[in-house]
């Protein structure tokens, strides 16, 4: 018993750590991207500017991302399909923690999503 026990904890810190690493990603960050976390300072009106500096178009949808206070935004995920490369973001808005998805495509922004848990 105190064997299997002893393999079951083993078991649930191996699952546990590895639900925490799946959080980080193989994919190359691309210079635009880099750049776009890096203003996000704090300040709603810099976050503003990042959007309207890197979106495709001047009417892009921001999920009100531009009507927030984000700072210390960090990677969380990556996809890369032949059309796009998508970053999932984990940032805070000073009083909570959010989460967007930021679609490019030739260095351009095409799409941002709220994914902010409920």
């Amino acid at each position: 018993m105190r064997k299997i026990l002893s393999v079951s904890i083993c078991i649930g810190i191996f699952v546990l750590f590895s639900c925490n690493s799946s959080n980080t990603t193989d994919v190359k960050t691309i210079p635009e991207m880099e750049q776009f976390m890096l203003a996000l300072d704090g300040k709603y009106q810099s976050v503003t500017d990042a959007i309207k500096k890197n979106s495709v178009k001047p009417e892009l949808n921001t999920a009100d991302m531009d009507m927030k206070d984000l700072r210390n935004p960090v990677i969380i995920l990556a996809n890369v399909s032949d059309s796009s490369t998508c970053y999932t973001i984990k940032t805070n808005d000073g009083a909570k923690d959010c989460q967007y998805e930021l679609c490019w495509k030739n260095g351009k922004i095409i799409s941002i999503m709220d994914n902010t848990p409920q």
